[in-house]
């Protein structure tokens, strides 16, 4: 059902926007942005448009329907393929994981257009790696090397 659906996600929302508030610090000593900035901005987003969610479904009355069976295939296979990304990420690296996971989704979501999924994995991460690694200067994980 849509209700367990949506509470789940509202739950784990607020989880991490509590965390973002109280675990993380929202500017630093020089009075900078902190750690905590981003994710609590994030956060508040996700709790808001998740209310609002529930009180469209609600609305329409389609909070309490069941949801059809191709949706459950789909989420289980994103949710396996997040689950391997996450464990390759901590062995091999950001720069073998994250191409590798972008071109799977691609692959098993979309397969009909494999250049265009060739191009989206390696544009990507690219991007997110100039993106954190040199404009932000954020460090990426490197793996067990």
């Amino acid at each position: 059902m849509r209700l367990f659906f949506y509470a789940f996600l509202l739950l784990s929302a607020i989880g991490y926007t509590y965390m973002a508030f109280f675990d993380l610090s929202f500017v630093t000593n020089r009075g900078r942005m902190g750690p905590g900035y981003f994710p609590r901005f994030i956060g508040v987003f996700i709790v808001l448009s998740l209310v609002i969610a529930i009180i469209k479904e609600a609305k329409l009355g389609k909070l309490l329907e069941k949801e059809l069976g191709g949706q459950n295939r789909d989420a289980a296979v994103l949710i396996g393929l997040a689950i391997v990304f996450g464990v390759l990420l901590m062995f091999a690296g950001y720069l073998i994981a994250t191409p590798l996971f972008v071109g799977s989704v691609l692959l098993y979501f979309n397969s009909k257009r494999l250049v265009m999924n060739g191009v989206i994995t390696a544009a990507v991460p690219l991007a997110i790696y100039i993106l954190f690694g040199h404009v932000l200067n954020a460090s990426l994980p490197h793996g067990i090397w």
